[in-house]
């Protein structure tokens, strides 16, 4: 369950925020003048957040080996004929 509070309360019921957040499971978002700032969350999902983050980042590494190194112009000219094989045209900007 999602709680907003504000600044001020989460200041003067710190450790009741904390109680909710560590043994109810709850997140808390603070707000400051009604925009929010932080989110509270427990350690256990703080955890698993950073570790589904790194998990990706291997991902996105692996792929990256797999892929040939090209320079910005080999780059562009790939994705410039890509659009123009989406639009039906050749490169060039002719039917």
């Amino acid at each position: 369950m999602v709680v907003r509070m504000g600044a001020k309360e989460a200041r003067n019921k710190f450790a009741d925020l904390l109680g909710s957040v560590h043994y109810g499971g709850e997140v808390v978002i603070v707000e400051r003048s009604g925009r929010p700032m932080v989110a509270v969350i427990s350690l256990e999902m703080y955890e698993r957040m950073i570790a589904d983050r790194e998990e990706r980042f291997q991902v996105l590494d692996r792929i990256r080996g797999r892929v040939p190194e090209l320079s910005a112009e080999e780059v562009e000219e790939d994705v410039a004929e890509a659009i123009a094989a989406a639009r039906g045209t050749n490169a060039e900007g002719g039917p």
